[in-house]
């Protein structure tokens, strides 16, 4: 106690010699300062001063973007979700009954609220989502419900691979969690075209396109964090084949050799070179410029018209988000007035072939985005 009570001692004096000595000539280190400007106190603990804390203020967008109406319409899409689970744990669509990618998807949106499973208010339900995912994760790897694919498999693979890396770790009492995300990885990885891409079939033979490529590489990257093996050249092949669509006006081929793809393919350029490091490539900075200036120039009804308008926003919103406020926050702006155009009463959004479980989903996660739960979102 009394060689606490010395050191106390010692610190104190040490203070008082400090302010002394950096008192101007003719002035105490008692004397007070302006009256309109307090002087912060110096802080001491145990012997360590600190410097006065300054008046600081953090801003974010998400105080700009996050307003009640958003956080509304984000609830209703939301109670619409969790009405919409069948009693398996599945989510499925008018085309994609009992689907992984479609459960994966409404995983996503729940998480990106803030949900964990078991925790939060849509836990349960993420919970059960992710059990029935995980109990679809066959023995060659494949993550894959009921067999209605035209094309193939892999968007539901990649969407449920990605989900289920987004969750990992939070589920302790499913052993076989690693082993079955291990499993889907080596999927991905063994079935990489020749070309550096992916398309809709389990198979190297055949071209590849942006969009599933795009798709594969958010798992794979993600993977790499979760501390799975992802070779570094596949990366690479996978961003020199996106890379190599890219038109210099800054649109996108979805196929090479086909026509320039949709403003959302140019999303999937930008947020797949964003992610290899390329942060000032010219096809980059064109690509951003390109689409801030098509939701700027069409009108809410003529966005609504486009094609896939919700599955869009959800590769425009991550490369409008990497690209800084500048970009993002007015793109999300004019994003929610389409938003709020399209959502129904009951809170769910629709495609051209009268899917809405699939455009909610993303539409939940457009919105939520300023929350910064998703590893989707980064800068």
């Amino acid at each position: 106690m009394r060689s606490w009570t010395w050191k106390r001692a010692g610190a104190l004096l040490l203070v008082g010699l400090l302010a002394a000595a950096a008192a101007p000539a003719g002035e105490t280190a008692e004397a007070k300062p302006d009256e309109d400007e307090a002087a912060p106190p110096v802080r001491v603990v145990g012997t360590i001063i600190t410097p006065p804390r300054m008046q600081t203020r953090r801003e974010s967008s998400a105080e700009v973007l996050l307003t009640p109406e958003v956080r509304g319409m984000v609830e209703k899409s939301l109670d619409y979700l969790r009405k919409s689970q069948h009693a398996n744990g599945s989510w499925g669509d008018t085309r994609f009954p009992e689907s992984a990618g479609v459960t994966a998807l409404v995983c996503l949106a729940l998480m990106a609220e803030g949900s964990q499973p078991n925790a939060g208010k849509y836990g349960r339900e993420l919970t059960r989502g992710l059990e029935f995912l995980l109990d679809h994760a066959k023995d060659d790897g494949q993550i894959v419900a009921k067999d209605t694919y035209r094309y193939g498999p892999m968007y539901d693979h990649a969407w449920a691979t990605l989900c289920l890396l987004q969750a990992y770790g939070t589920m302790p009492w499913r052993r076989d969690y690693r082993d079955k995300l291990a499993r889907a990885i080596q999927i991905l990885l063994r079935y990489q075209k020749l070309d550096g891409g992916w398309r809709y079939k389990m198979m190297k033979e055949g071209e590849s396109d942006s969009l599933v490529t795009l798709n594969v590489l958010f798992a794979l990257r993600l993977g790499i964090k979760a501390g799975f093996a992802v070779p570094q050249k596949t990366l690479d092949r996978a961003v020199a084949f996106i890379r190599s669509n890219g038109i210099p006006d800054g649109r996108w081929y979805y196929k090479r050799g086909g026509r320039p793809g949709t403003v959302a393919i140019s999303g999937c350029g930008v947020i797949a070179i964003y992610g290899s490091g390329a942060f000032t490539d010219p096809l980059v900075t064109t690509a951003n410029d390109y689409i801030l200036r098509y939701y700027r120039r069409y009108s809410v009804e003529d966005l609504l018209e486009m094609s896939y308008v919700i599955y869009g926003t959800f590769y425009t919103s991550q490369a409008m988000y990497m690209a800084g406020d500048d970009y993002w926050v007015p793109w999300h702006q004019k994003t929610v007035e389409v938003f709020e155009a399209a959502q129904k009463e009951s809170g769910e959004f629709y495609d051209q072939h009268g899917n809405k479980v699939y455009p909610t989903a993303m539409a939940a996660v457009v919105l939520q985005a300023p929350y910064g739960y998703l590893p989707l979102y980064q800068r």
